[in-house]
């Protein structure tokens, strides 16, 4: 679907990213008395292997359901449902059902899902106001998620019993970035695929790269010197006035395209210069964004666009066309930035391409860091009445995506059909290895003047980070303080 980029207003993020999904729901909850997929006798033999999990306790549920809220209704992702009515031959889809079989059958239980995503944070408050202990799990973007929090509307995670969060089956990162003063209510397991569909990754055209004569991007990385300069270096060679007219139009070939929100804040977080906030020693949000360390990468990022008119950035690349995809697929632009889960729309194209983490900003730059921009967390609501069976499904289903809907959304999806080649592997485990979150905390007053600065090659950073430092510094205090006042 495509994106409308007029409504990046950044408000709460919502705007901004999910004007990316697709219709919502206007129904009623869905009735939740789903068949369990166990009663097909060809999924029997599958669920009956032997169990090698986390230590957890033999329960019977009864056949109980166990809903999930689920608000992501976006219809350029692989996969956006967690539950799936039947096998059909779609590796992602495949898994899915074959996870949620072994747990139902293990537990007795029957896993069910409602989708809806109209104003999904209204929504869930007006459930959890009302009492309403329908949906065991909310699946919330991390505005959202953060502002149930903020009304008390949320379990902190140490309150459920059984979720082992230091294993590999839960995103550390997540954990990392969301959490304040060491409190967590909401995060990401491997039972999520929204977190591989909503990375933002670089494409490139491996025909131009090689025609170029270029140095392979794919070593830059595997040595650790794959930086903006070389990144720039490469989209201006790349930039060339094919129809000789002295003017830079549609029809030429640009060094990227893609759209303004997306690929500003890809690059800079990509430098370590995100619009999320730090952390002290004791795990509380504290405001960095104006020191020379943000402030010098920004006007990095920035100079870039300043040749915008002179090839480096394709004019058509916008919100309504996913980033100017087709123009990457004709071979008018050497790298294409987008999320992975659009990056479906590639497999038609005919030239060779590969996928690429984001630039360091320079070689003493440790890290990668890759942006998810679209993830949907888990959130447990007051109003769930069974804390036990509600932790050992969640640690279960987050156990059992290792080895399924992992290996399907990372083998079978990403490097089977959008990757051609053997070395992007190499890539996705750096992107997938490092992945960052942005705290929803500073955005509401950072996104859009900083975006729309770094795209029109602009550089009064330092003023809007001095502008926006006390309202940012008081929405700190007011989450510090509810999540104090959460924990008594």
């Amino acid at each position: 679907m495509k994106r409308n980029a007029s409504l990046l207003s950044c408000a709460l993020l919502a705007a901004a990213l999910l004007s990316s999904c697709g219709d919502a729901s206007t129904g009623t909850p869905a009735d939740t008395t789903a068949k369990n997929p166990t009663d097909n006798g060809a999924v029997t033999e599958a669920v009956t292997e032997a169990y090698n999990g986390p230590a957890l306790p033999d329960a019977d549920f009864g056949g109980e359901i166990f809903s999930f809220y689920n608000s992501n209704m976006c219809d350029w992702m692989a996969i956006s449902r967690v539950t799936a009515d039947e096998e059909t031959g779609d590796t992602l889809n495949d898994a899915v059902y074959r996870r949620n079989a072994r747990i139902e059958e293990r537990y007795n239980v029957v896993i069910s899902e409602y989708q809806n995503n109209v104003d999904p944070l209204k929504a869930t408050m007006k459930l959890i106001t009302a009492g309403d202990n329908t949906y065991s799990v909310y699946l919330l973007r991390e505005e959202a998620a953060f502002n149930v929090v903020l009304q008390s509307g949320a379990i902190d995670y140490a309150d459920i019993p059984h979720l082992n969060l230091d294993r590999e089956w839960w995103l550390q990162s997540s954990l990392e970035s969301m959490s304040i003063d060491n409190h967590v209510y909401f995060a990401i397991s491997k039972f999520d695929t929204t977190h591989y569909d909503g990375t933002s990754a670089l494409y490139f055209n491996k025909t131009l790269a090689q025609a170029y004569d270029m140095e392979s991007p794919y070593t830059l990385v595997e040595n650790g010197t794959w930086t903006l300069d070389r990144f720039y270096n490469m989209a201006m060679t790349a930039a060339k006035d094919l129809n000789g007219d002295g003017k830079w139009d549609k029809d030429d070939c640009y060094g990227i395209t893609s759209h303004e929100y997306l690929i500003s804040r890809y690059l800079i977080s990509g430098v370590e210069a995100p619009l999320s906030l730090a952390k002290d020693d004791d795990d509380m949000l504290v405001f960095t964004m104006d020191s020379d360390h943000y402030i010098n990468r920004l006007l990095t990022v920035s100079e870039m666009f300043l040749n915008k008119k002179e090839g480096f950035y394709h004019p058509m690349g916008a919100g309504d066309n996913n980033g100017g995809y087709e123009y990457f697929i004709s071979g008018n632009a050497l790298f294409y930035n987008e999320t992975l889960g659009n990056a479906q729309k590639l497999r038609k194209m005919t030239l060779d391409f590969g996928i690429l983490p984001p630039p360091k900003y320079d070689e003493a730059q440790e890290n990668y860091y890759n942006d998810v921009i679209e993830a949907y967390f888990m959130i447990v609501p007051v109003t769930n009445g069974d804390l036990d069976r509600t932790g050992i499904l969640m640690e279960s289903l987050a156990y059992e995506s290792l080895d399924t809907v992992k290996v399907a959304a990372y083998e079978g999806m990403l490097q089977g059909i959008v990757s051609r080649d053997s070395e992007s592997e190499m890539s996705l485990d750096v992107i997938f290895n490092n992945l960052s979150y942005n705290h929803p905390v500073a955005i509401t007053f950072t996104c859009t003047p900083i975006y729309t600065r770094i795209f029109s090659g602009k550089n009064d950073f330092a003023s809007i980070m001095e502008k926006n430092r006390s309202k940012i510094e008081s929405a700190i205090e007011k989450a510090m303080t509810a999540y104090k006042e959460n924990n008594g």
